[in-house]
């Protein structure tokens, strides 16, 4: 029994297993997916760490950059003090009145500087911010690109706990990340403010320094100083040039150069080095190309002869101006704030170099072709001058930027310069007097700059040193300018003469249509070399700081005129754009005549019109420009056309209806150009269609000015409208008794042998049309061009004598019986 009852507990038992089994089983399965994350959360999870580990590392390094920019605010500040006691030395230039503009000078270079330094400061500290500014803008939508996914995953089972765990730690991380972005911006704004209060501050002081130097520059020239002739003691001398040594020696200390190289290292950025390698390949290309244009035929033709002189002057100047704008631009970049003395000493000794170029070439190119004893002298003394003020630039600019500008060794060394420029200028003249037959004209110049050399050296022993050197440099721009001024003047003349020879090589009359355009661009060119060598000369005498303020103000004064507002500025724009306009509208009919309209097919006439009334729109249009640029509004050119159109009711009637008839030419073309006309009896042909009136060219030469408005109202026969064929009539006789069939076949004949009658629009015909008092009428009527009819009838007329004679047909002549009565 007992057995049967564990037997039976047995099968109960395994009945029971044998159910549960799949259950467990299925339990398992899901205890098993609860417990292992799916495919995409291994991902995301492992997407978390790579960007937990991200974040701490820019976290770390935007710590190690608060740190950074927090010791650069501590070093703005410090140098804001320095910059302040600076300033504070720089206020007292302009308090204390015995301060020379020397000094006031270089405290404007100084400012110049730091406001450079500044500013390169300020454009980084700005680069910076922008930079940190996109970082915590990517960071702000990162976190909240986060939050919008955690709530997309939200909804997921209790096995995303851990990714739970790494969203909320990164979202931690990226909020620290966001406060200290924020901290370093504000820090950079600190050092914004810093910065900008010191660039103010050197701005209004350099406004007082250079109004200060303006007031003194007018008095300078009279301002007199005593002459430190004390140099020329030995023990003076000495000290002089043991200052002058020991300064030069500094440069080339260790500690000196150490401190350039890391100057520039700090202050010299990529973009610097990048511009200073631009500039040398810019300067390779244009040594290159000018190479290269020398070499063309064009040019050695042309700087063979005086309309070259330009050239020669540019190529001789070029590499002197290519090394000018190459010092130019590294003084704009970091460069000059490491070497600021040599930078603008080059700046001043290539402008030296640069004018005694341009006086060299000058005189040079125009002592060709004179006599071999001018040119032998010029040979001579050209030299001696050239590199004599070359030599004393160097050293006076030397000695003025790298040792001192009050250093006594400027005294001497502008004398000795002025006794040799002297001696120089009286030798070279009494050579030039000792030539054979000297023009008349070298005593004038000889004592011209004689006494202009003598004059610098007694204000300079007077002590009125500012008024010699202002002397001197005028003087030696002056001469620069001439000489520049003389080369133009020999190029246009060369111009203007083959021009000439162009439209009339015979007796060089310039009648030709494109001659007022050229004499107004040809005038306005003179013009324009005089204004710009006025300008030039106010700027060499340093007038320019009160005539050009002056000139300015007279130029853009505006002037009432009732309720119209005009000035000279708009007056002179206007003017410009109708010469613009004139230019244009040439241009214009040329290019659609000669690349346009000449394939189109179109007739003459009608191409003709198409650029008349095209120049009348571009006409127009400039018109209504220059008013616009002359001062007038839409109110005030509503005005000037009501006046116009009071003015077309009375005195200005008969002009507008002529251009009303010109427009009714050209758009229903009953005459076109290019057409043969009969006006009262005179054949011409038509030249042009003007505003007012039409040009006919007769067959004597002679022109019809034919107001437009007699086209229209009156009777004008055009023998040319539609077709350039008309037909002609050629009357003869033939003695009576003569064979008319052969007659009739003997014209035919002739009309067939003379290649002008043609068979269009029909051929050529005999009428026998009466029996005249002494011969046989006959006509024979044929078609010719209207070019080529009076051709056509002179040779049918020879070639039909020709064929009458040869067959025997005679021509009569008049014949008369005469009865006698008794």
């Amino acid at each position: 029994m007992r057995l049967m009852r564990y037997l039976s507990i047995i099968s109960v038992l395994a009945v029971v297993f044998l159910f549960l089994m799949p259950v467990w089983s299925m339990v398992l399965t899901a205890a098993a997916a609860e417990t292992t994350p799916s495919p995409e959360g291994q991902q995301l999870e492992a997407q978390f760490s790579q960007a937990l580990e991200q974040t701490q590392k820019d976290i770390e390094a935007l710590e190690s950059e608060l740190a950074v920019e927090t010791r650069n605010l501590d070093e703005d500040e410090r140098q804001l003090k320095m910059y302040q006691s600076r300033m504070t030395f720089l206020k007292n230039l302009v308090i204390m009145s015995e301060v020379g503009i020397s000094e006031l000078e270089k405290g404007v270079e100084e400012i110049d500087l730091s406001r450079s330094l500044i500013q390169t400061r300020l454009q980084t500290i700005e680069q910076r911010s922008e930079k940190l500014r996109q970082t915590l803008l990517s960071t702000t939508e990162r976190a909240a690109m986060l939050d919008q996914l955690r709530k997309e995953t939200g909804s997921q089972s209790a096995h995303d706990s851990a990714i739970v765990k790494e969203y909320r730690e990164y979202q931690s991380l990226l909020e620290k990340k966001r406060a200290i972005l924020r901290a370093i911006l504000g820090v950079l704004s600190e050092q914004e403010t810093v910065n900008k209060k010191a660039f103010d501050g050197f701005e209004d002081i350099r406004s007082k320094l250079m109004q200060e130097i303006t007031e003194k520059r007018g008095g300078r020239l009279l301002q007199r100083t005593d002459k430190q002739y004390s140099i020329w003691q030995v023990d003076v001398f000495k000290q002089e040039l043991t200052h002058a040594v020991k300064k030069m020696s500094g440069w080339l200390n260790g500690s000196a150069l150490k401190e350039k190289w890391s100057l520039m290292k700090s202050q010299t950025a990529f973009f610097d080095i990048m511009v200073f390698a631009g500039i040398f390949l810019a300067a390779f290309a244009g040594f290159r190309g000018m190479a290269i244009i020398t070499a063309q035929p064009l040019f050695i033709s042309l700087t063979r002869q005086r309309i070259g002189y330009p050239l020669l002057l540019i190529q001789a100047c070029l590499p002197l101006l290519i090394w000018m704008g190459m010092v130019f631009i590294v003084s704009q970049t970091g460069i000059n704030t490491v070497f600021p003395d040599l930078i603008q000493f080059l700046q001043s000794f290539l402008v030296v170099v640069l004018l005694t170029r341009v006086v060299w070439m000058a005189v040079r190119l125009a002592v060709e072709g004179q006599p071999a004893q001018i040119l032998s002298v010029m040979l001579k003394w050209q030299p001696f001058f050239i590199w004599g003020v070359r030599i004393f630039a160097f050293l006076l600019l030397f000695v003025h930027r790298f040792i001192s500008f009050k250093s006594a060794l400027l005294s001497p060394l502008f004398l000795l310069f002025e006794l040799l420029l002297i001696a120089g200028v009286f030798l070279f003249f009494r050579d030039i007097n000792r030539m054979e037959n000297p023009p008349g004209y070298v005593r004038g110049i000889g004592l011209f700059f004689k006494t202009a050399a003598v004059a610098g050296l007694i204000a300079d022993m007077a002590g009125y040193s500012f008024l010699a050197a202002y002397w001197y440099i005028s003087w030696g721009i002056t001469i620069a300018v001439a000489c520049v001024t003389m080369l133009l003047i020999y190029s246009i003349q060369d111009v203007d003469q083959k021009f000439k020879q162009a439209v009339e090589p015979e007796t060089g009359n310039t009648h030709g249509v494109s001659y007022p355009f050229y004499w107004i661009l040809s005038n306005g060119i003179y013009l324009i070399i005089g204004m710009l060598v006025f300008f030039a000369l106010v700027f060499s005498w340093g007038a320019g700081d009160s005539i050009f303020p002056f000139l300015a103000k007279i130029f853009t004064h505006d002037y009432s005129l009732g309720k119209l507002q005009l000035s000279l500025s708009s007056l002179v724009f206007a003017f410009v754009v109708i010469l613009l306009t004139y230019a244009v509208v040439r241009i214009w009919k040329q290019v659609m005549s000669e690349r346009i309209l000449k394939k189109s097919g179109l007739s003459t006439g009608a191409r003709e019109s198409i650029l008349t009334l095209s120049g009348y729109v571009v006409w127009a249009l400039g018109i209504l420009l220059s008013l616009t640029a002359f001062g007038l509004n839409t109110t005030s050119l509503a005005v000037v056309f009501g006046a116009l159109s009071i003015g077309l009711g009375f005195g200005l009637q008969n002009i507008f209806n002529n251009f009303i008839s010109g427009l009714i030419l050209l758009f229903e073309r009953p005459i076109q150009v290019g057409d043969v006309v009969e006006v009262g009896g005179t054949w011409g042909e038509v030249l042009k269609i003007h505003v007012r009136s039409t040009l006919v060219q007769t067959y004597d030469n002679s022109t019809l000015i034919i107001p437009n408005s007699e086209f229209i109202s009156s009777r004008v026969t055009n023998w040319s409208h539609k077709d350039p064929y008309i037909r002609r009539d050629l009357k003869l006789g033939v003695a009576y008794g003569s064979d008319t069939a052969l007659v009739e076949t003997l014209l035919l004949q002739a009309a067939d042998n003379v290649k002008e009658v043609v068979q269009y629009p029909r051929k050529a015909v005999v009428q026998f049309i009466d029996f005249g008092e002494s011969s046989l009428d006959f006509r024979l009527r044929f078609w010719s061009t209207i070019n080529d009819f009076l051709t056509a009838e002179t040779r049918l007329r020879f070639e039909i004598d020709r064929l009458f004679r040869e067959n025997g047909v005679e021509i009569p002549f008049p014949q008369r019986d005469i009865h006698m009565k008794a």
